[in-house]
């Protein structure tokens, strides 16, 4: 079915507010206004830190490299501890009030990035020593932010 003149603009200003988004695959790819050419095949995209379940790293594999990624340590550190530091409070548990805490106890942290090897678990750990404590401090704070004023 061919778009109407008004969603072709709002696809082209959407690409030319959000160029990003064009180079991803999430747009049309053609700049004539008149085209009905389908999108173009989404890109890899990199996943949500909190879409998968089994998530063993929040990190971003580099194209020139393959063994080396690049993670914020303080992130996993705080996603580690956000089950255990939960069950010694009496609040909500469910996903929405658990990113909540994870996103105010990381904005309370500064990010502490590192490149490292996909099986090195020797720069995390020292990171657990060196922060693990200011990390439970900063997600017992955005516990009770959360579980003062939850968001449902």
């Amino acid at each position: 079915m061919a778009k109407s003149r008004a969603e072709i603009d709002k696809e082209i200003m959407y690409r030319k507010i959000m160029p990003s988004a064009a180079r991803s695959g999430g747009a049309v790819t053609s700049a004539d206004p008149g085209s009905t050419a389908a999108a173009a095949a989404p890109s890899s995209e990199i996943p949500s830190p909190f879409s998968a379940p089994g998530r063993k790293t929040a990190g971003l594999q580099l194209p020139e490299s393959q063994d080396m990624i690049l993670v914020n340590l303080m992130e996993d550190l705080v996603l580690s501890r956000l089950d255990a530091t939960l069950m010694r409070f009496n609040c909500c548990k469910c996903n929405k009030c658990k990113k909540d805490i994870a996103a105010i106890a990381l904005n309370k942290l500064t990010p502490k990035y590192a490149v490292i090897s996909r099986g090195d678990e020797v720069k995390k750990t020292e990171t657990e020593n060196q922060y693990g404590t200011e990390v439970t401090g900063a997600l017992v704070q955005a516990i009770m932010l959360v579980k003062k004023e939850p968001r449902h």
